[in-house]
C-alpha cells in the first residue's frame, strides 16, 4: 500500500513538472522592432450599457527596439472620419513577453502590450479615458507598391450603422475585391444588419504608398461613396482595412485568393 501511494505521488509530481510554466520566455524591448500593421478598435468607457460612440481604424505602429513607439492611424468615429492621427510615447517589454505602452503625444493613453510569434506580432489592450481599446498588428514588408496589390481578394469585417452621426445598429460584411495592380478597384460585398441583408457593388481607385499604407475610394451603384484606409500586411498584398460611408464605420481584413 505504501509503495502504491509513493508511486502515485511520484507520478503526480512528474506530471506537474512536465506542465508548461506561464510567464516563461525570452522577450525584451528589442523583440518588437520595426514597422507593424495596426488595427485599433475602441468603444466608449461610459458607465451605462448603451453604446454611445466608437472608434475604428487601421494604420501602422513603429517600435524602435529600445523604448520609443509611434502609432499612425486613421480612426473613424460617428462624428469624425478621415483624419490621420500620430500618437507617440514609450514602451517596455518583460521577459515573459508582456509589456506596456504609454502614449503621451497626440493623446494620453495606457496599454498592456503582448508580443508573440517571435516578435512578428503583438496585441494591445487599454484606454485613453474616452475609449476602451483593443488592437493588434503584424510585421510589415520592407516596402510595398500598387503592383503587389493585384488580383482578387476575399475580405470580411464588421462595423456600426450610423444615422445622423449616431450609432443605430451593427453590421457584418464579406465579399470580393479586385485590384488591377495599377489604380483601379472593383468590389462586391454582402452586408447584413439587424434590419436587412443587401448586396453592394462598387468601383473606384486605389493608391499604395511605399510604407505599405494605402487608400481606396469607391462609389456603389446608388451613388453612395466609401472611403477606405488599408495597411498591406504581406508581399502577397494581404491587408487590413478601415472605412467609412455615410451610413457605416467599419474594419476588416483581406486575403488573396
Amino acid at each position: 500500500m505504501i509503495r502504491l501511494i509513493l508511486g502515485l505521488l511520484f507520478a503526480a509530481s512528474t506530471a506537474l513538472l512536465a506542465q508548461p510554466q506561464i510567464g516563461g520566455g525570452s522577450c525584451n524591448s528589442a523583440t518588437l522592432s520595426g514597422n507593424y500593421s495596426l488595427t485599433l478598435t475602441g468603444r466608449d468607457v461610459g458607465s451605462t450599457a448603451t453604446l454611445s460612440t466608437v472608434s475604428v481604424g487601421v494604420g501602422t505602429a513603429t517600435f524602435d527596439g529600445l523604448s520609443k513607439v509611434t502609432l499612425t492611424l486613421t480612426p473613424n468615429t460617428p462624428k469624425g472620419q478621415g483624419t490621420v492621427e500620430t500618437l507617440s510615447g514609450t514602451y517596455s517589454m518583460q521577459v515573459n513577453c508582456i509589456g506596456a505602452v504609454t502614449i503621451t503625444t497626440g493623446d494620453t493613453a495606457s496599454f498592456t502590450l503582448a508580443s508573440y510569434n517571435q516578435g512578428k506580432s503583438y496585441l494591445l489592450t487599454g484606454q485613453d479615458g474616452t475609449y476602451a481599446f483593443n488592437g493588434s498588428g503584424n510585421s510589415l514588408p520592407s516596402s510595398c507598391s500598387a503592383s503587389e496589390v493585384n488580383g482578387i481578394y476575399s475580405f470580411n469585417g464588421n462595423g456600426f450603422q450610423l444615422t445622423a452621426a449616431a450609432i443605430s445598429g451593427v453590421a457584418d460584411f464579406s465579399g470580393l475585391m479586385q485590384f488591377d495592380g495599377t489604380s483601379a478597384v472593383t468590389s462586391t460585398w454582402y452586408v447584413t444588419t439587424s434590419a436587412s441583408a443587401q448586396t453592394v457593388t462598387a468601383t473606384g481607385t486605389y493608391t499604395v504608398n511605399s510604407n505599405c499604407s494605402a487608400t481606396a475610394s469607391l462609389t456603389d451603384s446608388t451613388g453612395k461613396a466609401y472611403s477606405l484606409e488599408l495597411t498591406i500586411t504581406s508581399g502577397a498584398g494581404n491587408f487590413v482595412l478601415g472605412g467609412v460611408s455615410p451610413a457605416m464605420v467599419f474594419t476588416g481584413s483581406g486575403r488573396v485568393l
